[in-house]
């Protein structure tokens, strides 16, 4: 349960007042804890004082500042302080415990006062709301125009996922000596899902993240991915085909559906290593297109300073791929004006990105994460399907 501000004042120590009232050169009795808190009250109480402190703000601190506020959670360790500290400073060469000090002085940061959280630090729900919503509106600027027609898959992806599945349950499906399916058999596929895609032009160079991205499109590869994590599909290399499991056949028995939010998710983590900051640059689309139309361009100017290029992967190229998955996972719609391209937040994604930090998603590990080895699926004579390579 999130603590506010005057809250933590009442629990902090005096020691803890009287450092943070004479960073903001306020409070007359610094003596008098009652004071302290009511000084302290008054001076962070209005909205042009906040936009006076982030106007002050080096980019480090107003990094480190981003970094708390878009971070749901509640309480936080020392370490994992420190590990935002370095994310702010972005490769500067600075002690990251400067900008965990300077949070405490500000009241952005209360340590712990209970046993049980002695070594944690918290943010005030209130304090956190505040700045977020100062940031939707110094950045948001108004919102741009609303487009006469627009693209939402909100909760196709989950469906597709068990028509996947399904698809598997009904059909033996061959693999080739790659391990992928033909591609015969992945237009039959994809023509019983909610959104199609088309198999990928093998004779071109293929750029992308997961362990099968290589062989399939893009949605269906986060698809393919997500199931053989979860365990749903299984690659029999001695008889060279897709097979369902156990637990994939429950699915589909069970007619389960709503994996949406997991999806997500898995997406986080999937594409945490491209991309390390991917929960900030989420959290900005979610916190300006959450009640307007925004402009994408407007969208990668704010989020731009969080994102590095890849490989062969510029800043912008990332930024339109993080668009598109956002499409694809039901997360945002996205419509033309005209003039420039523009998303809005759909209700399931704002839930699902309020809901999920995003930050302490870990790192999905390689074998999950990267293109598998060269697998030589063994097949007997004449079990090459004609004509569906």
């Amino acid at each position: 349960m999130g603590m506010n501000f005057a809250d933590l004042l009442t629990y902090a120590d005096i020691d803890t007042l009287q450092r943070m009232a004479s960073h903001y050169g306020c409070g007359h009795d610094l003596h008098s804890k009652n004071d302290l808190i009511s000084s302290l009250l008054h001076h962070l109480g209005g909205k042009s004082r906040l936009e006076g402190e982030v106007d002050t703000l080096s980019e480090a601190e107003f990094r480190f500042l981003q970094q708390l506020c878009f971070d749901s959670r509640d309480l936080f360790s020392q370490e994992e302080l420190l590990a935002k500290g370095r994310a702010a400073l972005d490769g500067k060469k600075e002690e990251p415990r400067r900008l965990v000090r300077l949070a405490c002085r500000k009241g952005w940061l209360f340590p712990g006062f209970s046993h049980r959280h002695k070594y944690l630090f918290r943010m005030p729900a209130d304090l956190r709301r505040r700045y977020l919503n100062l940031f939707a509106d110094k950045y948001g600027e108004g919102g741009g125009p609303s487009p006469s027609a627009y693209r939402s898959e909100e909760g196709l992806l989950e469906e597709d996922l068990y028509r996947f599945l399904t698809f598997l349950y009904r059909h033996e499906v061959r693999l080739t000596s790659e391990g992928g399916i033909y591609r015969q058999q992945q237009r039959q596929l994809f023509q019983t899902f909610q959104v199609r895609e088309d198999p990928i032009d093998r004779k071109g160079w293929r750029f992308g993240f997961g362990r099968r991205y290589h062989l399939y499109p893009d949605r269906f590869s986060l698809l393919y991915d997500y199931a053989f994590f979860k365990g749903y599909i299984a690659e029999d290399e001695m008889e060279g085909c897709l097979r369902l499991t156990e637990a994939g056949a429950g699915k589909v028995m069970d007619n389960e559906v709503g994996e949406g939010k997991e999806l997500y998710r898995f997406w986080l983590r999937l594409y945490k290593k491209p991309i390390p900051q991917l929960a900030m640059i989420v959290k900005w689309v979610e916190l300006l297109a959450r009640e307007s139309w925004q402009e994408t361009d407007r969208l990668f100017e704010v989020a731009s300073p969080w994102m590095a290029s890849y490989y062969y992967e510029s800043e912008e190229d990332l930024f339109h791929r993080i668009m598109k998955m956002m499409l694809h996972l039901g997360l945002l719609r996205i419509g033309e004006t005209g003039q420039s391209r523009v998303v809005r937040m759909n209700p399931t994604g704002r839930g699902w990105i309020s809901g999920v930090a995003g930050f302490a998603e870990s790192t999905l590990d390689k074998r999950w994460s990267e293109p598998a080895p060269d697998q030589n699926f063994s097949r007997r004579a004449g079990d090459r399907p004609l004509g569906m390579e």
